[in-house]
């Protein structure tokens, strides 16, 4: 199936977007940077979890149709999710089919003009932590419970496994209307926002050729 306009749109913007990013961290040109899609499961090249090889640093890409997050850590590990909130009337289903049973019980519990938002946050937070692991949607969401700071899985299937320890999560600041949150394998105690322009290189400030490539900024410092 083909992309529509905005949704090759998007496409465009986040794929330029990555290197404009990675390139302020990596001390390098928008153009020099190679960003490998493995997948870490099955090997295909075009659907893994995107990260630039020999990097200490690790990122994470998520949009919606008008928004787009990129998260990158210094250490350890990253998935991130932004997702807009979702339409009144699918939320029943989009509950029986994303939430725990505890959760749903807890969903319930929340006043009905608050669902749509309290809804959103469990998928995003789910949402990021398939990222971080690189499962995406084979690990059914009802399977995560994400009520306290860190996941926990709830299926007994073998070839599912969180990292050891347990992601941390973290709420991220999001347009109204969406939700934001990242998983991440290090305790995160800072977050620096930046937006596009700010987060272009100086090409004056780029290392010459046969210098050593600065690794170790990052959009998020970790403890």
């Amino acid at each position: 199936m083909g992309l529509d306009d905005t949704a090759t749109e998007v496409h465009l913007t986040s794929r330029a977007a990555q290197r404009l990013i990675l390139s302020r961290y990596l001390g390098m040109a928008p153009e020099d940077v190679v960003v490998d899609r493995s997948c870490d499961r099955c090997g295909d090249p075009q659907h893994g979890r995107p990260h630039v090889p020999g990097a200490v640093l690790d990122y994470s890409v998520s949009h919606t149709r008008a928004w787009l997050m990129v998260a990158v850590v210094g250490d350890g590990r990253v998935g991130a999710d932004l997702d807009a909130r979702p339409a009144d009337h699918d939320l029943d289903d989009l509950a029986a089919a994303a939430l725990s049973p505890a959760e749903r019980r807890a969903w319930r519990r929340v006043p009905a003009p608050d669902r749509a938002d309290a809804l959103l946050a469990y998928w995003t937070r789910k949402e990021a932590t398939t990222t971080l692991t690189g499962h995406g949607l084979t690990i059914p969401l009802r399977d995560l419970d994400v009520t306290g700071p860190r996941p926990t899985l709830l299926t007994s299937d073998p070839s599912v496994r969180l990292p050891h320890p347990r992601p941390y999560l973290t709420h991220v600041p999001a347009p109204a209307g969406h939700s934001a949150a990242l998983a991440t394998t290090t305790h995160v105690d800072q977050i620096r926002h930046l937006r596009l322009p700010d987060a272009v290189p100086d090409p004056t400030a780029l290392p010459k050729p046969g210098n050593r490539i600065p690794r170790t900024p990052a959009l998020l410092t970790p403890r």
